[in-house]
Formats: structure tokens, C-alpha cells, sequence
């Protein structure tokens, strides 16, 4: 068992490149189904208001931490904005599918997700190592 406390994560888990690999790719498979089945017709009225901005929240909160563990955390600026490209370009998307709309309130909560989540990863990682 190691003594280094950099070299376990705070849930046992050991930081490496397969970890971050896993999450990387993870993050995109997550990220391909929200486009994916957002576009098809039972997505439409799936999750009920106000849920749906529940639902929105943990998708992308989980989507940012995905992210920050697959990169190590080394960006946070470039995850933020990649969070916040995908929730723009699901909402655009959204747009153009029947029986769906664009919401900007979902898009503020996708963007406020990404924020939160990575700020509070952020200060997390100078408390302990992740």
C-alpha cells in the first residue's frame, strides 16, 4: 500500500492514465447520448418541469467531473467551456427536433453546473490531491 498520499484518489482509487482514459471516455459516451436519445421522440417530454433542471444539473455536474478527473484537473478553464459548448449545442440542437425546444433556463443550469462542479473540484484539489 502506498504512503503517498498524491498517489491514491479520495476514493481509493489510484490516479493513472487509466483512470483519466476511462473518464475521458465515459464523459463522451455521455455526452453522445445526450444527443443521441435527445433526439428521439420519447425524449420529448421525458422529465416533467421542474425536474427536467434537476436532471440537467446532474448531467452536467457529472459531465464536468469526468472531465476534470480525465484531464487531471490541469484545465479547468477549458473544461468549463467545454461544458458549457455542449449544453449550448444540445440546445441548439433541441431547436431543430420536433417536439422539442431550445430553453435558456437550461442552458443557464447546464452552464452553472459546469461552473459549480469546477469550482468546487478546484478548491477540493488545494485542499487534497484528487
Amino acid at each position: 500500500m502506498p504512503t503517498d498520499p498524491k498517489a491514491i484518489t479520495t476514493s481509493g482509487l489510484r490516479r493513472g492514465p487509466l483512470l483519466q482514459f476511462l473518464c475521458l471516455l465515459l464523459a463522451t459516451v455521455v455526452i453522445f447520448q445526450l444527443f443521441y436519445l435527445g433526439s428521439q421522440p420519447f425524449a420529448a417530454g421525458l422529465i416533467p418541469p421542474p425536474w427536467d433542471k434537476l436532471a440537467h444539473f446532474v448531467v452536467y455536474s457529472a459531465i464536468t467531473a469526468l472531465l476534470w478527473i480525465g484531464t487531471g484537473g490541469s484545465t479547468p478553464a477549458s473544461i468549463i467551456m467545454a461544458v458549457i459548448a455542449v449544453g449550448a449545442l444540445d440546445e441548439l440542437h433541441q431547436a431543430n427536433l420536433p417536439g422539442r425546444d431550445a430553453a435558456l433556463g437550461d442552458f443557464l443550469v447546464d452552464a452553472c453546473a459546469g461552473i459549480g462542479t469546477a469550482m468546487l473540484l478546484y478548491v477540493q484539489s488545494k485542499k487534497r490531491p484528487l
